[in-house]
């Protein structure tokens, strides 16, 4: 919940980065990201983040989305004392109703050293993910966005479809063995699953998650770089190394980590795989979780899944 928290105060906190622009007549989706939305005139796609910025006004809009059980957690702790702590007064909290989705509204403003701005965050929920998207803009510039036109630039909020999400990821699975994708989330990661479920709850289901990130580590790097990349794992605790060794994966240097652990959720034992593909200036991580009975069974499929995952 604190990392959720964290990301949720970063998102509303957040300084305003800049540039100029256009108005867009359908919405966009920025940076692969799952949300989109019509911005406000005078926003165009950001250059160093998931959104919208207005360099002339110093205003920006952030768009970051979350796992769907962030919603219930991130609402909770967007108390006043909380919001307070980070110099935020709150003016207002609403239902704003958008199709399909359930959302809150927060406005207010925020003191950041001499810096005063006037912010909106909306709270986004459905089954697929938890959004978080805020506007701001300092109050010296708000007369440039009004009210009315920041609501309804928040109004025209669209979710994109898994399957559309998934084509715009920087890679594809070109063997899903019997997986189907679930989620994307922050235009780097794609999660797949078998089972009738789309929101795993414990491992009841097979999950299998790809992620795209940036660095290259050394090679007398990347056995510690890939056990820490591990220990980040979410949902699962008492990890028990079973191996850690270099592997050449579809033809390109690479690292398979082997371990057991514990369900959080469940308490259930549990077996995992992570491999790393490196390339020249990032890596694809590949993990592959399951029951520790299905395991046998399922890590034909789970190495078939790493050798269909392929950069675009």
């Amino acid at each position: 919940m604190r990392l959720l928290l964290s990301a949720a105060f970063l998102a509303f906190s957040i300084l305003a980065a800049p540039l100029s622009a256009a108005f867009a007549a359908d919405p966009t989706f920025p940076r692969g990201s799952a949300i989109g939305l019509v911005p406000p005139p005078g926003m165009v796609e950001g250059q160093a983040f998931a959104g919208f910025e207005d360099r002339a006004h110093s205003a920006s809009l952030l768009i970051v989305d979350m796992p769907p059980d962030a919603y219930e957690q991130i609402d909770a702790g967007f108390t006043d004392a909380a919001l307070g702590a980070k110099g935020i007064t709150l003016d207002k909290r609403e239902a704003f109703p958008l199709k399909d989705a359930k959302a809150v509204l927060f406005t207010g403003t925020q003191t950041a050293g001499p810096v005063s701005l006037r912010k909106w965050v909306l709270l986004v929920g459905t089954d697929q993910l938890t959004g978080l998207i805020t506007l701001q803009v300092p109050e010296s510039e708000a007369a440039a966005y009004p009210d009315a036109t920041v609501r309804a630039a928040l109004a025209t909020l669209v979710i994109r479809p898994v399957q559309d999400q998934v084509a715009a990821l920087p890679f594809a699975v070109t063997n899903l063995a019997g997986f189907r994708p679930v989620r994307a989330l922050a235009g780097t990661t794609l999660m797949l699953t078998d089972g009738p479920k789309d929101v795993q709850e414990g491992v009841d289901q097979p999950l299998f998650v790809v992620t795209v990130g940036g660095g290259a580590p050394r090679e007398d790097e990347r056995r510690q770089f890939a056990l820490r990349l591990l220990s980040t794992l979410p949902g699962v605790k008492d990890l028990k190394l079973e191996r850690a060794e270099p592997q050449r994966i579809s033809g390109q240097t690479g690292f398979e980590v082997m371990a057991t652990g514990t369900d959080v959720k469940t308490g259930a034992p549990v077996k995992l795989v992570q491999w790393i593909r490196f390339g020249p200036s990032a890596y694809i991580r590949m993990v592959g979780v399951t029951r520790l009975d299905a395991f046998p069974d399922t890590y034909d499929r789970l190495r078939a899944l790493r050798d269909g995952v392929e950069p675009r």
